[in-house]
Protein backbone atom coordinates (compact mmCIF):
# COMPACT_ATOMS: atom_id res chain seq x y z
CA UNK A 1 0.00 0.00 0.00
CA UNK A 2 1.54 3.19 -0.43
CA UNK A 3 -0.94 5.84 -0.48
CA UNK A 4 -1.10 6.92 3.48
CA UNK A 5 -5.53 7.50 3.08
CA UNK A 6 -5.62 3.70 1.88
CA UNK A 7 -3.51 2.69 3.95
CA UNK A 8 -5.61 4.41 7.16
CA UNK A 9 -8.71 2.68 5.93
CA UNK A 10 -7.12 -1.06 5.60
CA UNK A 11 -5.60 -0.25 9.10
CA UNK A 12 -8.98 1.41 10.49
CA UNK A 13 -11.17 -1.52 9.36
CA UNK A 14 -9.32 -4.60 9.72
CA UNK A 15 -10.50 -5.26 13.37
CA UNK A 16 -14.22 -3.81 14.20
CA UNK A 17 -15.01 -2.60 17.61
CA UNK A 18 -16.83 -5.22 19.53
CA UNK A 19 -20.27 -5.97 17.93
CA UNK A 20 -19.76 -4.01 14.55
CA UNK A 21 -18.89 -5.00 11.25
CA UNK A 22 -16.45 -3.17 8.11
CA UNK A 23 -16.15 -3.91 4.56
CA UNK A 24 -11.93 -4.37 4.70
CA UNK A 25 -9.73 -4.39 1.40
CA UNK A 26 -7.99 -7.69 1.61
CA UNK A 27 -6.40 -7.81 -1.40
CA UNK A 28 -4.57 -5.39 -4.15
CA UNK A 29 -3.73 -5.79 -7.91
CA UNK A 30 0.19 -5.66 -7.72
CA UNK A 31 0.69 -3.28 -10.60
CA UNK A 32 -0.67 -0.34 -8.84
CA UNK A 33 -0.51 -1.48 -5.15
CA UNK A 34 -3.48 1.12 -4.44
CA UNK A 35 -7.15 0.76 -4.78
CA UNK A 36 -7.62 1.97 -8.50
CA UNK A 37 -7.09 -1.63 -9.73
CA UNK A 38 -8.93 -4.99 -8.47
CA UNK A 39 -9.79 -4.72 -5.38
CA UNK A 40 -11.06 -7.65 -3.14
CA UNK A 41 -12.48 -6.60 0.26
CA UNK A 42 -13.99 -8.72 3.17
CA UNK A 43 -17.21 -8.31 5.70
CA UNK A 44 -15.36 -8.25 8.82
CA UNK A 45 -17.81 -8.76 11.80
CA UNK A 46 -16.41 -8.66 15.38
CA UNK A 47 -17.82 -11.18 17.65
CA UNK A 48 -15.74 -10.39 20.84
CA UNK A 49 -13.63 -14.05 21.17
CA UNK A 50 -14.62 -14.71 17.24
CA UNK A 51 -13.92 -12.73 14.26
CA UNK A 52 -15.71 -13.30 10.89
CA UNK A 53 -15.43 -12.85 7.59
CA UNK A 54 -18.65 -13.20 6.52
CA UNK A 55 -18.20 -13.18 2.96
CA UNK A 56 -15.78 -12.06 0.35
CA UNK A 57 -16.23 -10.13 -2.78
CA UNK A 58 -14.49 -7.88 -5.79
CA UNK A 59 -15.23 -4.10 -4.87
CA UNK A 60 -17.01 -2.24 -7.48
CA UNK A 61 -16.92 1.62 -6.04
CA UNK A 62 -16.65 4.05 -8.92
CA UNK A 63 -15.65 6.77 -6.67
CA UNK A 64 -11.73 7.85 -6.04
CA UNK A 65 -12.16 8.23 -2.55
CA UNK A 66 -10.79 6.30 -0.36
CA UNK A 67 -13.38 6.14 2.67
CA UNK A 68 -15.84 5.48 0.24
CA UNK A 69 -14.11 1.75 -0.62
CA UNK A 70 -16.89 -1.38 -0.13
CA UNK A 71 -19.61 0.62 -1.13
CA UNK A 72 -20.42 -0.92 -3.86
CA UNK A 73 -19.45 -4.71 -3.83
CA UNK A 74 -20.02 -8.14 -5.77
CA UNK A 75 -20.25 -10.79 -3.31
CA UNK A 76 -18.76 -13.91 -4.15
CA UNK A 77 -21.81 -16.53 -3.46
CA UNK A 78 -19.85 -19.57 -3.47
CA UNK A 79 -17.45 -19.29 -0.52
CA UNK A 80 -17.92 -19.76 2.92
CA UNK A 81 -17.64 -17.77 5.66
CA UNK A 82 -14.21 -17.50 7.58
CA UNK A 83 -14.27 -18.08 11.06
CA UNK A 84 -10.80 -16.96 13.29
CA UNK A 85 -10.38 -17.35 17.18
CA UNK A 86 -9.41 -13.69 18.43
CA UNK A 87 -5.87 -14.35 19.42
CA UNK A 88 -5.00 -15.56 15.98
CA UNK A 89 -6.31 -12.83 13.85
CA UNK A 90 -4.90 -10.31 16.59
CA UNK A 91 -1.33 -12.52 15.56
CA UNK A 92 -2.25 -12.28 11.65
CA UNK A 93 -2.79 -8.50 11.86
CA UNK A 94 0.19 -7.93 13.87
CA UNK A 95 2.74 -9.90 11.56
CA UNK A 96 1.34 -8.43 8.57
CA UNK A 97 1.78 -5.24 10.20
CA UNK A 98 5.63 -6.18 10.83
CA UNK A 99 5.89 -7.46 6.98
CA UNK A 100 4.93 -4.26 5.73
CA UNK A 101 7.77 -2.42 8.07
CA UNK A 102 10.48 -4.68 6.72
CA UNK A 103 9.14 -4.34 3.26
CA UNK A 104 9.36 -0.52 3.94
CA UNK A 105 12.72 -0.51 5.02
CA UNK A 106 14.22 -2.58 2.24
CA UNK A 107 12.34 -0.29 -0.42
CA UNK A 108 14.35 3.02 1.63
CA UNK A 109 17.16 1.14 1.40
CA UNK A 110 17.15 0.38 -2.50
Amino acid sequence: MERKDEKEVVWKRILPNKNETSICPILMCPDDNNFSCTLIVAEIINFGDLIQWKQIGLDKTKEWDAEKTGSTVEWFDKLDEFNFSRHEYLTMVEKFRERLSIDKIRIEEN
